[in-house]
């Protein structure tokens, strides 16, 4: 991890006197912290000192576990609800509130109380544990309680339920928690990857349009641009995919799949893959990012299997499939597609574990990879065969279901241009270094006036200060992920208290489709989905200050 350095509009001590790097030490400890809380299985909930009656202390922190057990967004969570707004029902309330009052006489307290899911409109038994907080002059600073669900005659949200449908519910509440907990690991991951990707994309866009085509260089970083585009639709499908949503297929050109995955593959290796495909090779009915996923799995791991390198081959033929032709296949017409590698084979007991989730023969692998292969090509209705000989090689295979529509032709790419030129001042607000000096060397480049900041706070400050002394800010471009302290979203908010007509738009690497238009109604001028290019920066703050006051706020 890169080390943090101070912006210019931020420099100077705290208010205690503490240097910047102290300040910045602590908000990464704080970031850790959280990363770690929301890795355990329990709930855990932070509250404020009181009060110790009525509806209770406010939340002031809750991990990823309890959002998903109650059924709230993991990025929300439970703050700035009432204690007394999560339990089941009166009496627990009083239960919980007594734990907490023993819990600050004498440190720490435990007790037995529903917890609402408000997703059923039911509840939960749990087992809370709370510890209470004094400093050193015994003074109540807050709580931190514990909550992990207990099974008894209270976990039952009818009382018509059998045994069985019992064990179905909790089943399937299980598997909801599960995939609730798997999207927001992904949207982690995808946040995390597409901050890395971020500055790469910007500066990659910016420099190759000034390169002659046709030289080598501009070639090889085309190249490179190529795959961190493609890298960004991965991360996009991973978290649809833990999402749980269904498959969006559409009529694809396989030959051109192949292509591209191979050009992207092979590059830098020893390894020459041959690609055989016919010119009328009929469209699969298919979604090109899994299918992509697929084949450059089983292209890399062909390469890898051969370090001396050599050839391999990928194949797409066009196969008409009768009945008990392929095991576990409809009949049907398919598009067959075909890797082959001539590396050192798989063994016979090794064949019989490659698809399970924990087998792997690579001492840095996961044993996914083929897994999520299988579960790819078996969600468009096709299969996954492969065959092996040791010494000779190993050929994988696999079917998608032809289209009965031709492919739409894809929108021509917009011809290199130069940047959009503006003029007015811009804050940009995002805690990861590299992203944010990428984004203000594009915007001066245009012409704009840049400030910078890596804290909602900081942000709040600059901002209040720039209008107050009469120079008042054009644009924010706000990172929805702020690590410590304010969030993206907490800061615009109190940004529009000081001023309703304030532009911001609202950029993060974790931004789904479908809640886009949301982030527009809460009152943002745009969205901009990281990693953004040079040209894709340029030209939305140049529609956001070239705007005028027509916003809606």
């Amino acid at each position: 991890m890169s080390t943090r350095t101070s912006s210019p509009t931020t420099l100077g001590t705290t208010e205690s006197g503490s240097p910047p790097d102290e300040v910045e030490q602590l908000k990464l400890a704080n970031h850790y912290l959280r990363v770690a809380l929301d890795q355990v299985k329990e709930g855990v909930i932070m509250l404020d000192a009181g009060p110790l009656d009525g509806t209770g202390p406010r939340v002031l922190y809750s991990n990823v576990p309890i959002a998903c057990q109650v059924g709230v967004e993991p990025g929300k969570g439970l703050r700035g609800l009432h204690l007394c707004d999560l339990v089941g029902n009166e009496r627990d309330a009083v239960a919980l509130l007594g734990a907490l009052k023993d819990a600050a006489n004498g440190g720490a307290a435990e007790c037995q109380a529903q917890i609402q899911t408000f997703y059923s409109r039911g509840s939960q038994y749990c087992r809370w544990r709370v510890k209470a907080l004094h400093n050193s002059m015994k003074r109540l600073l807050n709580f931190t309680i514990t909550v992990e669900p207990i099974q008894n005659e209270f976990s039952v949200h009818t009382t018509a339920q059998t045994p069985a449908s019992k064990a179905e519910d909790l089943e399937a509440q299980n598997e909801r928690l599960r995939i609730e907990n798997l999207a927001a690991m992904a949207q982690g991951i995808a946040h995390d990857v597409n901050n890395l990707l971020g500055p790469i994309t910007a500066q990659l866009s910016l420099v190759i349009p000034q390169l002659a085509k046709e030289t080598e260089l501009a070639q090889t970083l085309d190249m490179v641009l190529t795959a961190v585009r493609r890298a960004k639709q991965f991360t996009t499908q991973v978290v649809k995919s833990a999402k749980a949503k269904h498959t969006i297929r559409q009529p694809s050109d396989v030959a051109e799949i192949i292509k591209e995955t191979v050009r992207l593959a092979q590059a830098g290796s020893n390894v020459q893959v041959r690609i055989h495909t016919p010119p009328d090779l009929q469209p699969a009915m298919a979604d090109p990012v899994k299918v992509t996923q697929v084949l450059q799995n089983l292209v890399m791991n062909g390469i890898q299997a051969m370090p001396n390198g050599g050839f391999m081959d990928v194949e797409a033929r066009d196969a008409d499939i009768r009945l008990g032709q392929e095991n576990h296949l409809k009949p049907g017409r398919y598009v067959q597609v075909t890797v082959r590698d001539r590396g050192a084979g798989i063994s016979a007991d090794n064949m019989l574990r490659l698809f399970k989730e924990s087998f792997t023969t690579k001492a840095d692998g996961n044993g996914i990879g083929l897994t999520t292969c299988k579960r790819f090509i078996e969600e468009h209705e096709g299969i996954i065969c492969v065959e092996s000989t040791v010494n000779v090689g190993t050929e994988f295979r696999f079917y998608l279901p032809v289209a009965s529509k031709p492919v739409e032709k894809p929108v021509a790419p917009k011809e290199s241009r130069s940047l959009q030129q503006g003029a007015g001042a811009v804050m940009i607000v995002d805690d990861e270094d590299q992203i944010r000096r990428v984004a203000a060397w594009i915007l001066k480049r245009c012409g704009y006036t840049v400030y910078e900041s890596s804290s909602g706070e900081a942000a709040l400050k600059t901002y209040q200060s720039m209008a107050r002394a009469g120079r008042p800010l054009d644009l924010v471009l706000m990172d929805l992920t702020l690590k410590g302290g304010m969030g993206g979203l907490e800061t615009a908010r109190e940004l529009w208290k000081f001023d309703q007509s304030a532009k911001i738009i609202v950029s993060s690497g974790s931004v789904a489709e479908e809640v886009q238009l949301g982030f527009l109604d809460q009152g943002f001028f745009a969205i901009l989905p990281k990693p953004y290019e040079a040209t894709e920066l340029s030209d939305a703050v140049y529609a956001a200050v070239m705007a005028g006051d027509a916003v809606a706020a």
